[in-house]
């Protein structure tokens, strides 16, 4: 008899519209969800892993039915709300024309409807975290000795990213000393909530550290589907807000060949049909199956006392394609020029030191030669006349790892975000604010990363500082990123749709030119005597005060003295 049904059981951690947390269940959740602001789980990257999870119930769901429940045009269900075949391509237009007509609904309603709850309970038995049949995200023992006859062991503090260890060094910030090899630590202890939340974030970031693998010859294992993006979502003033505007309703503006395929949840599946699949290298062509993808077969004694020590026993997987084939729709993209995924795209993690506006133009701007956007901005340019002019909040979230490709443990989570209004996203004509945005942006890049860089290679040279040359001038960058970071932000927020472009531009432009020449000053009256002399080259005399005045001309050509960009 399995324990703990993830449907009844409080397990999902929440902020309610008074700011306090709490734990629910998935039937609670979906049907409070517009009374909570926000998923509040231990870390970032689990709350990206565990929206994904919740994500997959809506795809499924309303990929077969419409929001008063009735059966979609050309779908074909079983008892259990298991769709049976793709979608006839003869009945692709009117199957996708409901679906975005249910998007609507869902999008002007303040709840989920019930077909979301009657589906839920089709499957009650695929979502007990213990059980010795279909046991949760996991396999059961018989399919375990089946897959593998070994097993790597995965103690609790190893899953628990805010503390996790392995056995021999410190795999992630923790501010806990290490404890000896082979005993257990009082940090293997988990409550039933907690081992579900983090078993769903390991599966999405697992590193490669563990050692027992079936991943065939010609595949790698996988690290965890999450571990390699760069992720990308919209966030808005609810959770119930927040899952629709993030649902990705078919549609055959985005691609005819993924329109109208059957949603294949893990649950969906048994423990050897998901391990199976991963192992034969098939394609994943539906977001619920994409969302809730193994990096690991995972066995756990459904007898394990709880709270107790968690041990898992895990098998590594093959990971999925890495490349544009994949329908991932969540994350950032970059185009490679060599290397094995030469000539195609590839997800793009976030950088520690870097703001996600950094990254405007890839987020916003249409798919082009070598540019491809996330699908969640694609889908919601093309749906935000619904949305009005609200505010919209771009969140972006990754996990750093330790650069070790024997390992690839994880050692930071890098999560930000900024606002902007929602018709400003949707402008994204050759003239439209996208545009010009993202110019400016990269306007303001030039200016930070090369010519005011250009600037402190000159103090360089005089200093002579060759060794510690790199490390002065990314510090002063990185420095000048985190004032301008606020501004930035601040500024994209203020813009509104009917607003002058070249005089909201050039408004951010005198603020850009005060803060660079401001830190450019504090450097010019803190040289030292060394500076002032400078030294000779080509027969000319360079100090910083020639350095800082090439400096400021410089910055007069980019943008103006009055902040005019030329």
């Amino acid at each position: 008899m399995g324990r703990f049904n993830l449907l009844d059981e409080p397990w999902i951690s929440v902020l309610d519209k008074t700011g306090v947390k709490k734990e629910v269940s998935m039937m609670d959740f979906f049907q409070n969800a517009n009374d909570y602001i926000a998923l509040a789980g231990e870390m970032e990257t689990q709350n990206f892993a565990l929206m994904r999870f919740l994500l997959s119930v809506v795809q499924t769901v309303f990929s077969r039915f419409d929001y008063e429940g009735n059966v979609l045009p050309g779908v074909k269900i079983d008892e259990n709300f298991r769709q049976l075949s793709h979608v006839d391509e003869d009945e692709i237009g009117d199957y996708c024309s409901a679906v975005n007509e249910c998007w609507m609904n869902l999008h002007s309603s303040d709840h989920f409807p019930d077909i979301i709850f009657k589906y839920l309970e089709k499957w009650r038995d695929r979502f007990y975290l213990f059980d010795e049949k279909y046991p949760f995200y996991q396999v059961n023992d018989r399919e375990m000795k089946k897959i593998s006859g070994r097993t790597t062991t995965i103690y609790g503090k190893n899953i628990n990213r805010t503390i996790s260890e392995s056995e021999n060094k410190l795999a992630l910030f923790s501010p806990i000393a290490n404890t000896s090899k082979g005993k257990r630590s009082v940090r293997d202890v988990m409550t039933a909530p907690e081992l579900a939340r983090w078993l769903l974030m390991f599966q999405g970031y697992s590193g490669l550290a563990d050692k027992v693998s079936v991943t065939p010859k010609n595949q790698r294992s996988s690290k965890g589907w999450l571990f390699d993006l760069g992720g990308i979502y919209i966030l808005e003033s609810n959770v119930f807000e927040t899952m629709i505007v993030n649902y990705m309703p078919e549609s055959p503006m985005e691609s005819i060949d993924f329109c109208g395929r059957c949603q294949r949840p893990c649950w969906e599946l048994n423990g050897i049909e998901v391990v199976n699949k991963l192992c034969q290298g098939s394609s994943i062509d539906n977001l619920a199956e994409l969302y809730t993808n193994w990096s690991r077969a995972v066995y756990i004694d459904p007898k394990m006392d709880m709270p107790g020590p968690v041990e898992l026993h895990v098998v590594k997987l093959p990971e999925i394609d890495h490349t544009e084939n994949s329908i991932e729709p969540m994350t950032l993209w970059k185009w490679n020029e060599n290397g094995p995924n030469k000539d195609h795209y590839t997800p793009k993690k976030h950088s520690i030191d870097q703001s996600l506006w950094r990254n405007f133009g890839i987020i916003t701007m249409k798919t082009a030669t070598k540019q491809h956007q996330p699908g969640i901005l694609r889908q919601y340019q093309r749906l935000v006349d619904s949305a009005g002019k609200r505010l919209v909040e771009l969140v972006g979230v990754s996990m750093q790892d330790d650069a070790n490709s024997t390992s690839w443990l994880p050692v930071n989570e890098i999560m930000d975000s900024f606002h902007i209004n929602g018709l400003v996203v949707k402008d994204t004509d050759v003239n439209g604010w996208v545009v010009r945005i993202s110019d400016t942006v990269e306007t303001t890049k030039n200016i930070v990363s090369d010519i005011f860089r250009y600037f402190l290679k000159g103090i360089c040279d005089i200093r002579n500082l060759n060794q510690t040359a790199d490390s002065f001038m990314t510090n002063e960058v990185e420095k000048l990123y985190s004032n301008i970071d606020f501004a930035f932000k601040e500024w994209l927020l203020s813009i509104r749709a009917e607003d002058t472009k070249e005089e909201k531009i050039n408004e951010w432009y005198v603020k850009l030119r005060k803060m660079v020449l401001d830190q450019g000053e504090e450097l010019f009256e803190n040289s030292t005597t060394r500076d002032l002399v400078g030294i000779e080259k080509e027969g000319k005399i360079e100090n910083i005060a020639t350095k800082y005045w090439q400096f400021v001309g410089m910055i007069n050509k980019k943008i103006g003295k009055g902040g005019d960009a030329i």
